[in-house]
């Protein structure tokens, strides 16, 4: 009976304290970055992005070589 209870009291809490939190000062989701930055993040991720679309390149090409060497197998 006591867990129960104890239960619904922290869920009703952990329901709530959002709403309460964003009625008050302060509750915010993104701190504002400057300018340079954000550029620094884009660039940093565009080179991550081509990085992988390479080795992912990479990968599907040494597939189909291995892919390609080996015999053809028919069904009967």
């Amino acid at each position: 009976m006591f867990q129960k209870g104890l239960s619904v009291v922290l869920l009703l809490c952990a329901l709530f304290s959002g709403q309460l939190l964003a009625s008050g000062h302060g509750h915010e989701f993104y701190d504002v970055q400057n300018a340079d930055h954000l550029l620094r993040h884009s660039a940093d991720s565009d080179e991550i992005r081509a990085r992988t679309r390479e080795a992912a390149d990479e990968l599907r090409e040494g597939h189909h070589n291995v892919k390609d060497r080996k015999p053809e197998v028919t069904h009967l």
